[in-house]
């Protein structure tokens, strides 16, 4: 059984995890009919101190992109991108990086540059950080808390401005995220996924940052600007109606993977 180490997400909202990688992962292997199991996930016990990681066969590996080639190269269940043709294999790769490199850091410019949105991130960190952390130190959480997250946060503040988004005034952001985000729609053109009837990794891709820009508690321009996109958010909600609520056993995780995300 894979064992995908995560964030998660506090009880009773409905959303697989507060970072889009995880939900990336986690959709690809319900597309691929892979079964796992979750684990809350220590960043620094994993490989480059990143989440998400997964357990295979024993060997505990970091990073979306490199577990779900790892899977493809070795289960033969893994979704493989067959069906495509080397021209849309390309325009994959480009739209991958659309996604994953230049909307993945608006939305993060939205979490930590900002102050709202910092604010309502710093909960769901705070969550994150009780069910990590070992035992003994639960109990200290709320005295060092409020001491660690501003450091965390100037910390990520300046990965934005090296990686060149937290150089950029908050409506230029915005106006950039509006932008990918008209791409992404022309793209789709109203077909079932990117490239036709049948998914790709890609679409993994794609669904794990409009559901975390759509669904995760960050109002504000640039989620309203992706609620008004009609294909977006038809194309998010059959995909998760498809993979998330799908009655297929091997398309979940178990039970007893549920319980373990409070570990």
């Amino acid at each position: 059984m894979i064992i995908v180490y995560k964030y998660g997400f506090p009880a009773g909202v409905d959303t697989p995890d507060i970072s889009s990688f995880v939900v990336k992962l986690e959709t690809w292997l319900r597309m691929s009919g892979i079964p796992y199991d979750t684990r809350t996930g220590t960043r620094r016990e994993m490989p480059v101190g990143k989440l998400p990681a997964a357990r295979i066969d024993g060997q505990l590996l970091a990073d979306s992109s490199l577990i779900i080639r790892h899977l493809q190269e070795h289960d033969p269940r893994a979704l493989t991108d067959q069906h495509l043709t080397p021209l849309q294999r390309a325009q994959a790769d480009a739209i991958k990086a659309l996604i994953e490199k230049h909307l993945y850091f608006i939305s993060f410019y939205g979490r930590w540059c900002v102050d709202a949105g910092f604010d309502r991130y710093r909960p769901l960190l705070a969550d994150y950080a009780s069910r990590s952390a070992a035992a003994w130190q639960r109990p200290l959480l709320p005295l060092l808390l409020p001491l660690l997250l501003p450091r965390v946060r100037r910390g990520k503040m300046r990965q934005a401005w090296e990686q060149g988004t937290g150089r950029f005034a908050p409506e230029q952001v915005v106006a950039m995220g509006c932008a990918a985000l008209q791409s992404l729609q022309v793209l789709l053109d109203g077909q079932v996924f990117l490239f036709g009837d049948q998914p790709s990794t890609v679409d993994a891709s794609l669904f794990g940052q409009l559901h975390t820009l759509m669904k995760h508690p960050f109002p504000g321009p640039l989620q309203d600007y992706a609620l008004a996109q009609p294909g977006l958010v038809a194309y998010h909600d059959r995909i998760w109606q498809r993979y998330w609520r799908s009655p297929e056993p091997a398309l979940r995780t178990s039970a007893a993977a549920a319980a373990l995300r409070t570990d």
